[in-house]
């Protein structure tokens, strides 16, 4: 169905009459202050954010409840959620965003373009600033799409919330996301306006982290021959390097990805999509000004897989687990001195998403743009994972769909949303909102009626 040319046009109306308001209310986002504390140095938290955007939400008269509330102990680090009932007999949606960003490193800060990374400046037709894409924006977009819904006089039939959540970026479902649905919200759909550049991921990624702890047996650097050479039989190893052995199972990781190159694949991923990655490895004693120089007893990696959406989570952890089984059952040290597994380990397991590309959901989102005279959107699997894994786990099912671009500066230097893609996504919110939810009927001689059907 399409939504009313007449409906069109007043929404269009109502984005123009706030154009100015709606980039500054995204800039000013970006000036208040949201660090994520679990990442780097942040007094204040995600709260001075959060707070003022629970002021502008109350203060505006839009929504019928703004709920604020912490799970921190400290008070620090609260979700905003912002609610309007529906009339009745449409579905329910949510649209789900994180306020927390990511720090700016000393290196960023230097290399960032023109009045820093927490300016919210406009320049060059581009908000620029740290969560300009991820995803101050959206949020701006998302309670800007309702407010013009309220200008234009829409009455939704499904109710309709807007999700502020803490902790995103480090994995805190417990602090944010799953705290909102133990908090009783739910809705028929759930869009999480991430990063997509206005593409339509049903589908996600699996994630899961792990640590490898590789043990060996110290013996001063002047044995190194008597450790990496053949000895005279009944004399005793003095030592193991538990680098050399460490090597041993990052070759079984690379092989392992290999093989998942080679003979895994998804219809919707471009080839070499599952991957492991060793994000950090360390031997020895922690680094000091002179570095000891006694072979290592202790090696630990920390490593993450992304895989298919549809490999189950534990198929994955268990083709990594049988990957280093297999390294420590063909070496005669390791057997006796097995290593450690942690998995997962550091952040809580995100499942994979996997909804049908011709989701209900999808078909709405395609329907609102459609109707506004852009192309059909692309439907794909999101590269990224985020707070939509946790909540599909839970039953909530989710989409993720959103302005902005991870080559946008996102994570690191000069993130940016073009201006003009902060306005389209206030108007294509309010238009995927109108579709699922449905829109009251207010008469033939009104804009927005569809004598035929609701939207």
């Amino acid at each position: 169905m399409t939504i009313a040319p007449a409906l069109i046009d007043t929404i269009d109306a109502a984005i123009d009459a706030r154009r100015e308001e709606i980039v500054a209310f995204a800039a000013e986002l970006i000036r208040q202050p949201s660090v994520n504390p679990d990442l780097g140095p942040s007094p204040g938290a995600e709260g001075p954010a959060q707070r003022w955007l629970a002021d502008q939400l109350t203060g505006w008269g839009t929504f019928d409840r703004v709920d604020t509330w912490t799970e921190d102990g400290a008070g620090l680090r609260p979700n905003v959620v912002a609610t309007r009932p529906g009339s009745g007999g449409g579905r329910s949606l949510v649209w789900a965003a994180h306020t927390d960003v990511v720090p700016v490193s000393a290196e960023q800060a230097a290399a960032w373009s023109g009045a820093g990374p927490f300016s919210g400046e406009v320049l060059d037709g581009k908000l620029w600033g740290r969560g300009a894409s991820d995803m101050k924006g959206a949020i701006a977009a998302q309670v800007m799409a309702a407010r013009v819904l309220d200008d234009a006089g829409v009455r939704l039939r499904g109710d309709l919330t807007l999700v502020q959540t803490c902790g995103e970026e480090s994995g805190r479902r417990d602090l944010g996301c799953n705290a909102v649905l133990r908090r009783g919200y739910r809705a028929d759909l759930a869009i999480f306006p991430e990063p997509t550049n206005f593409a339509v991921y049903p589908a996600i990624k699996g994630e899961v982290y792990f640590r490898l702890v590789v043990p060996g047996k110290s013996t001063h650097i002047a044995n190194r021959h008597l450790v990496a050479q053949a000895l005279p039989h009944g004399v005793e190893r003095p030592g193991v390097s538990a680098v050399d052995n460490m090597l041993k199972y990052h070759l079984a990781t690379l092989d392992l990805e290999r093989d998942w190159l080679l003979w895994r694949s998804h219809p919707h991923v471009p080839p070499g999509g599952m991957f492991v990655n060793l994000n950090t490895i360390h031997a020895g004693p922690p680094p000091a000004p002179i570095p000891d120089t006694a072979v290592p007893d202790r090696c630990e990696a920390t490593g993450s897989a992304l895989f298919y959406p549809d490999v189950p989570a534990t198929e994955a952890i268990a083709e990594i687990r049988a990957a280093y089984e297999r390294v420590t059952a063909g070496d005669a040290w390791l057997r006796a001195h097995p290593p450690t597994l942690d998995i997962p380990f550091g952040h809580p397991l995100k499942e994979p998403v996997n909804l049908l590309f011709d989701h209900p959901g999808v078909e709405a989102i395609s329907t609102a743009m459609v109707s506004l005279g852009e192309a059909d959107p692309a439907r794909g699997v999101a590269p990224f994972v985020c707070d939509a894994n946790y909540w599909s786990a839970e039953g909530q099912p989710s989409i993720v769909f959103g302005p902005g671009d991870p080559s946008w500066g996102i994570h690191g230097t000069d993130e940016h949303l073009p201006v003009a893609d902060l306005l389209r996504a206030v108007k294509v919110f309010a238009a995927v909102t109108m579709e699922w939810c449905g829109v009251e009927d207010r008469g033939t001689d009104q804009p927005g009626t569809r004598a035929e059907s609701n939207v």
